[in-house]
C-alpha cells in the first residue's frame, strides 16, 4: 500500500510540475525584462554621448561632413539593433498565478473524483476494514477446504515428505474425513516406520470413523502405540476421551495425568489440566455423571452462553426404551470438528427432563459451547451403555439450534 501511495504522489507531482512550468518561465522572463530596460537606457545614453563626441570632432575639424554622417548612421544602426532586442524582452507580460492555481485544483479534483467513482477505491476501503486478510469473507468450511487443497497439493508435489503427510492426516481429522486421515497416516508409516506418534492419531481417526466406539482393531493399534511409547499423548488422549464418554472419569483422569508426565514439548498441558478439572468436577457430582444432572434453568452457569434442552421420548418408540438405559445428549459445532462442545448423560427413567448445556458440560476448555452461536443437538438412548449409536438404539436430532434459547428435543427414531 505504501508503494501505491508513493506512485500516486509521484504522478501528481509530475502533473503539477507540467502546469506550473510555464508560469515559472514567465516569471523568469519578467526578471529578464527588468534588466533589458536598464540596458536600453544605457544604450541610449551611450548613443547620445558618442553623438556629442562626433559633433565636437566635426566642429574642430578632426572629421569632415561626410565622415560625420557615416559615423552617425553607424551609431543609429547599432542603437536600433540593441533597442529591438531589448523591446522583444520587454514584450513579456507579468504572468498571472490564477491560471495555474485553477488548473492545479481542477487536476486534483477530477483525479480524485475519477478514482473514487470509477476506480477501485471502495474495494480498497473494504479491504482496509476487513484487514489485510484475503480470506476474511470465507466461512470455516471454506477455509478448511482451502487449507486441505493446499496441503494435498504439497504432498502431490513431494510424495516423500513425511511431515507434510503427517500434517495432512491431522487436518483430515479436523475436517471429519477420517478415512483419508487413516490413509495419510499409513503413508507416513510406510515412509518412516510405525511409531507411537503416528499410531495414536491413526487410532483416533478409526475411533471417530467407528462412531466413537472402540473395537478390537483399534485396541490393537492402541496397544502397539503404548508398547512403543507408554506416554504417547495422542494415544492417552484417545483413551481418556473414550473413558470420559463412558462416564469412567477416574480412568480418564489417569490417562490424562500420564500425558502430563510425557517429556514431549508439543503437549498442551494447560488443555490437559482443564480436561482433568472437568472430569473431577463430574466425578464429584452425585447421580447422573458427566455433568448431566437435571437442573433448572435458573441453576445454569452465569458465565458464557447456555442452551436449555427439554428431552422427551416419542410415544411411538417408548416400547423400545428400558428404564435402565443410558441417554447421551451431545452438542456439536454446526461446522468443523465433530468433537462435542457439551455432553450430558441422563437416565431414561428421568424422561421427560430439562438439561442446561453450558461451558461446565464441556469435555475440554478448548471446545466450549459459548464459542459458538449455533450447535447441532443429538440425543441417543443406548442399550449397551456406550455413547455411539448402534442398531436398535433410539435417536433424536435438532440442527442449527441458536444458543440462548429453549428447545425441545424428541427422541423418535430407531437406529437401523
Amino acid at each position: 500500500m505504501t508503494t501505491f501511495w508513493f506512485g500516486i504522489a509521484v504522478l501528481s507531482a509530475l502533473a503539477l510540475f507540467t502546469i506550473w512550468l510555464p508560469f515559472w518561465r514567465r516569471q523568469k522572463a519578467l526578471a529578464a525584462a527588468s534588466d533589458a530596460q536598464v540596458r536600453k537606457q544605457t544604450n541610449l545614453s551611450l548613443f547620445n554621448e558618442r553623438l556629442k563626441e562626433l559633433e565636437t570632432d566635426l566642429a574642430e575639424g578632426r572629421i569632415n561632413e561626410q565622415e560625420f554622417e557615416d559615423f552617425k548612421k553607424e551609431l543609429q544602426l547599432n542603437l536600433l539593433q540593441n533597442t529591438e532586442q531589448e523591446d522583444h524582452v520587454l514584450d513579456a507580460k507579468k504572468p498571472s498565478i490564477l491560471w495555474p492555481a485553477i488548473m492545479s485544483v481542477a487536476l486534483l479534483a477530477v483525479a480524485g473524483y475519477t478514482y473514487h467513482d470509477l476506480g477501485r477505491y471502495s474495494d480498497w476501503q473494504n479491504a482496509q476494514v476487513g484487514g489485510n486478510d484475503p480470506h476474511s469473507g470465507m466461512n470455516p468450511d471454506q477455509l478448511m477446504q482451502m487449507r486441505l487443497a493446499q496441503m494435498e497439493q504439497a504432498v502431490q508435489a513431494d510424495p516423500s515428505n513425511s511431515q507434510a503427510w503427517f500434517s495432512l492426516g491431522h487436518a483430515y481429522i479436523s475436517a471429519s474425513q477420517y478415512t483419508k486421515a487413516i490413509e495419510a497416516f499409513d503413508t507416513v508409516m510406510s515412509l518412516v516406520g510405525e511409531h507411537a506418534e503416528l499410531l495414536g492419531p491413526k487410532a483416533t481417526a478409526m475411533y471417530y470413523l467407528n462412531g466413537q466406539k472402540m473395537n478390537p482393531e483399534i485396541q490393537g493399534i492402541v496397544e502397539k502405540a503404548l508398547a512403543d511409547d507408554n506416554k504417547d499423548p495422542s494415544t492417552r488422549l484417545l483413551l481418556g476421551m473414550d473413558a470420559f464418554f463412558n462416564a469412567n472419569y477416574e480412568t480418564a483422569i489417569e490417562h490424562w495425568e500420564i500425558i502430563l508426565t510425557s517429556p514431549r514439548e508439543d503437549v498442551d498441558r494447560q488443555a490437559i489440566l482443564g480436561a482433568i478439572s472437568q472430569a473431577r468436577m463430574h466425578l464429584e457430582q452425585s447421580g447422573a455423571a458427566m455433568g448431566g444432572e437435571t437442573v433448572a434453568p435458573e441453576q445454569a452457569a452465569t458465565t458464557g452462553k447456555t442452551l436449555t434442552v427439554t428431552v422427551e421420548l416419542a410415544d411411538a418408540v417408548k416400547a423400545q426404551a428400558n428404564q435402565s438405559d443410558s441417554l447421551f445428549l451431545f452438542a456439536r459445532p454446526v461446522s468443523g470438528p465433530a468433537m462435542p462442545v457439551a455432553v450430558a448423560r441422563l437416565n431414561v427413567a428421568d424422561l421427560p427432563t430439562q438439561v442446561v448445556l453450558d461451558d461446565s458440560t464441556a469435555m475440554s476448555p478448548d471446545m466450549v459451547i459459548s464459542a459458538h452461536s449455533q450447535v447441532n443437538l443429538v440425543a441417543t438412548i443406548n442399550h449397551d451403555g456406550s455413547p455411539a449409536p448402534t442398531p436398535g438404539d433410539l435417536l433424536g436430532e435438532l440442527n442449527a439450534v441458536d444458543l440462548g434459547t429453549q428447545v425441545t428435543l424428541v427422541i423418535d427414531t430407531i437406529v437401523e
